[in-house]
């Protein structure tokens, strides 16, 4: 066909074109000739030559920018990365003469975008790209071809955009309509210098942006349990979510490009405390209409839910609230990782102190302040422009519903070395994170006229053992020096003091004079199993020279991981006398059916013990919170499987307790292998081993994880893991 034909593609068929083929249609030429069009036939070198250039399609080439970009493993939206070149390629109605033909690039941010709001960018396409500004340059062209590289500044509104293209040829201007399919969603780059977010340590952003697959800690600083959490923020309909809660939160479109406030807001909406967030947080032990925090594998279900749904899920405690920002802003470019403190601190009155309380009984008073077993937060990796230099590098957010700041349920970022050095004036929240993780534990003695004396000060009794993932293993890293200086040192003193002076007893280090010579020491045997006994011991050892009659008082109870008390197994009341210079103990053992109904959730056992030395006065309170230990699901499957063919996965579980399980469920998922699915079974008998099976078909390479997990009425937190390698 020649010049001056005008054979484009029309909307529908003329009557007798051929309609069930759909590639051979009914075309006019510019005489009022009629012909069939075979397109098979038409190669790419011809187009129509008169007319305006008319754009017929935007490809992409998701390929190619998604390796430059690292977003390949996304599954869905065309997705860059800012501050880096991305390119796509135009195809057009006729053939593209770049020396008369000329091209604009827009993009399009938000319902109403304006130039002066920096929601809307013109950008002619030149010949070559400008650093540090949102810039168009044709890279090459052929027929009805032309590719173009854009850029986008590394301070770029992060989020959804729609590309308008309009082309200008023998002067007529033609635009191209915003569509849907005509997108791309803008992320923040921890790989470009100038980028806020930047990381300069391969290993580190192949962790901390792009593995799917972690670990939560939990249990206690001396019996430490991790499970496995699927992340997960590159599977389907998550990136989605995650734009949504941006959009959800109203924050400013020109804050967006701000890991600051972004990490700040999206700390607030994965809690349902403010504005319909992701997860409604429950610690009550009933989870009637939701399901119990301990049943989730990971954060991709609770995400699809809520994007389903369109609104809470039930429920979360802090390890879900944690899983689920590690893979929001992962999924939006922000390093990101689960942190677990054990020994954490809640500080309800802003003393940078954790109070106890007793009466002249030595009983417990309850003073607000509480110590939780452990708590999981974040830490995202940013610069902070907003601080003087020194305090960017890793941050803290929490997305648990603890404390109000400003007014709503956030939390950070706080700059971890404006932890470590006391700075508690700095933003945000710092005050409350380092009293998390370096308060002193102070007791106070409560006589009968409500005054106070000050018995005695645990310094290295807060913020033990912080855990996080290693890099590039599965190995538990310790974050604890990141945090503070080695306890009792007099660089940890002088944080401690600093940062205590801007609380509100800001005399609480006044000088104490101490009359002791009985140290005590309570503790539980090492590595106690669900199903065997609990045994507990009190040491005392008299240094000096006279005998010291001395009253003990034990207590055990199960206890939530907060640090609330559930239920009381049972206590013990003692006296005893010490020689000059020796030794004594006191011991209570509890067996599986004295404690089994008794606890909760994390299986965590608090025994405190209470004593005074009638001849001196001197009091000891101390405590040993444990975890009795669950055992581990077996997964068995093949290690090696192939991209698109099913194979069978098996999950092993024997019955350790004396009593039957009921309410079993298996839960099982695994990123780019198998969608989260929940397997109801039917109840086990004790001793008794049960196996379920389950089919999935690979649907991305490279290393992946299946994960699973099982609960009941009495045994939780059982989990387990088996990595396989997809080719």
């Amino acid at each position: 066909m020649g010049t001056g034909s005008s054979a484009a593609r029309p909307r529908g068929n003329a009557a007798g074109a051929p309609e069930s083929d759909p590639v051979v249609e009914y075309a006019t030429t510019d005489a009022g000739r009629h012909y069939f069009v075979d397109w098979r036939l038409i190669t790419d070198d011809y187009f129509i030559q008169d007319g305006p250039l008319k754009l017929t399609n935007i490809d992409f080439l998701n390929d190619e920018n998604g390796r430059a970009h690292h977003t390949d493993e996304f599954e869905e939206h065309n997705v860059v990365r800012r501050g880096q070149p991305f390119t796509v390629e135009l195809r057009f109605e006729k053939t593209y003469d770049e020396g008369e033909d000329k091209l604009k690039v827009e993009l399009h941010f938000g319902d109403n975008p304006l130039p002066n709001k920096g929601t809307l960018l013109r950008m002619p396409v030149g010949k070559s790209l400008e650093d540090g500004k949102f810039s168009a340059a044709l890279d090459s062209s052929e027929g009805g071809y032309a590719k173009v590289k854009i850029t986008t500044p590394p301070d770029a509104i992060v989020g959804k955009y729609h590309v308008v293209i309009e082309t200008m040829s023998d002067g007529k201007t033609f635009r191209s309509r915003k569509t849907d399919d005509n997108t791309v969603v803008v992320l923040f780059n921890p790989w470009v210098k100038d980028d806020m977010t930047y990381l300069d340590d391969d290993a580190q952003l192949g962790e901390y942006v792009l593995n799917e697959h972690g670990y939560q800690y939990y249990g206690t600083s001396r019996r430490i349990g991790k499970r496995p959490w699927n992340f997960g923020q590159f599977e389907p309909k998550i990136l989605d979510v995650c734009l949504r809660l941006l959009d959800r939160s109203q924050i400013k479109a020109e804050s967006r490009g701000d890991a600051v406030k972004v990490s700040r807001i999206v700390s607030k909406m994965v809690n349902s405390a403010d504005d319909g967030g992701v997860l409604t947080g429950n610690w009550s032990g009933n989870y009637a209409g939701g399901r119990s925090p301990t049943a989730w594998n990971g954060s991709v279900e609770i995400l699809r839910q809520y994007y389903e749904r369109n609104r809470p899920v039930c429920y979360g405690q802090c390890w879900v609230f944690s899983g689920v920002m590690t893979t929001v802003l992962r999924c939006l470019g922000i390093p990101a990782r689960s942190v677990t403190n054990y020994d954490s601190a809640h500080d309800t009155d802003v003393s940078m102190t954790i109070d106890n309380y007793m009466d002249h009984n030595l009983r417990e008073i309850d003073g607000g302040d509480s110590v939780w077993n452990f708590h999981v937060w974040n830490e995202a990796w940013m610069a902070r422009p907003d601080l003087p230099e020194g305090y960017g590098g890793w941050q803290a957010v929490d997305a648990t519903p603890q404390e109000t700041s400003d007014g709503v349920y956030c939390c950070g970022p706080c700059p971890i070395s404006a932890v470590k050095n006391g700075h508690v004036y700095l933003p945000y929240d710092t005050k409350f994170v380092f009293a998390e993780v370096n308060a002193d534990k102070v007791y106070w003695l409560v006589d009968r006229h409500k005054n106070l004396r000050k018995l005695r000060t645990r310094k290295a009794a807060i913020g033990n053992k912080m855990s996080t993932k290693a890099v590039g293993s599965n190995a538990r890293h310790d974050l604890t020096e990141n945090y503070k200086y080695p306890e009792g040192s007099d660089q940890e003193r002088v944080a401690v003091r600093t940062a205590v002076s801007h609380g509100l007893k800001p005399n609480t280090y006044d000088d104490v004079i101490e009359d002791e010579d009985v140290e005590f020491d309570v503790h539980a045997d090492d590595e106690i199993y669900i199903g065997q006994n609990i045994h507990v011991t009190l040491s005392m050892k008299n240094t000096s020279s006279e005998p010291r009659k001395v009253t003990t008082h034990l207590t055990a109870r199960a206890m939530y991981y907060t640090g609330v008390p559930a239920h009381d197994i049972g206590e013990l009341e003692k006296d005893v006398f010490i020689p000059p210079n020796g030794e004594a103990s006191v011991e209570m053992t509890f067996t599986p059916r004295e404690y089994l109904d008794m606890l909760v959730d994390q299986a965590i056992v608090k025994i405190h013990a209470m004593a005074h030395v009638d001849d001196t006065n001197q009091v000891y309170s101390g405590q040993d919170d444990f975890r009795l230990m669950s055992p581990d699901l077996t997964v068995k499957a093949p290690t090696k499987m192939t991209l698109g063919e099913q194979v069978t996965a098996e999950i092993e579980f024997t019955n350790p307790l004396d009593v039957t399980l009921s309410m079993v469920e298996f839960h099982i998922e695994g990123p780019g292998l198998q969608k989260p699915k929940k397997i109801s079974h039917t109840p086990i008998k004790p001793g008794e081993t049960v196996k379920v099976t389950e089919r999935m078909t690979p649907r991305k390479v490279g290393k992946k994880t299946i994960m699973a997990s099982f609960t009941s009425n009495k045994l939780t937190q059982v989990t387990g893991e088996l990595d396989v390698v997809v080719s």
